[in-house]
């Protein structure tokens, strides 16, 4: 074999390796856009609890029976779920594509806002502060 052949296979076998090693590190692209779609789903949800935290707060209002979030899901199009619980109690639903990782020491989601893959309710007192999404 000649040393121009050898060279360009160790560059081949680099190159995959460094793809091999990618994938292993960061997950395939379906996975990073599922990622990506559920800090929306968050950043989202987090909006909605804070509009009607900063209506339903300080007014003494009770929360409506009724409230259709300007938000929508970003795969589906619909609507976050929202329903009152009591006067000051509410949840929030949201469809995740994947659970809030076990060992997640980011700043990315506070510990309120983990959540399993799929349908999840949040239930959140509009008296009491919640964390930021982000």
């Amino acid at each position: 074999m000649t040393a121009a052949r050898l060279i360009g296979v160790a560059a081949v076998a680099i190159v995959v390796a460094v793809v091999v090693a990618a994938f292993v590190s960061i997950g395939p692209p379906s996975r990073a856009r599922a990622e990506a779609l559920d800090r929306q789903r968050l950043r989202d949800l987090g909006d909605v609890a804070a509009q009607l935290h900063d209506d339903f707060t300080d007014t003494r209002k009770p929360l409506p029976a009724v409230y259709q979030p300007r938000q929508r899901d970003p795969v589906s199009g619909r609507p976050y779920e929202y329903r009152r619980l009591t006067s000051e109690r509410y949840q929030l639903c949201g469809r995740f594509e994947l659970p809030t990782p076990a060992s997640r020491n980011d700043m990315t989601a506070p510990s309120f806002w983990h959540h399993p893959a799929g349908r999840y309710c949040y239930n959140i007192d509009v008296s009491a502060r919640v964390e930021s999404t982000l």
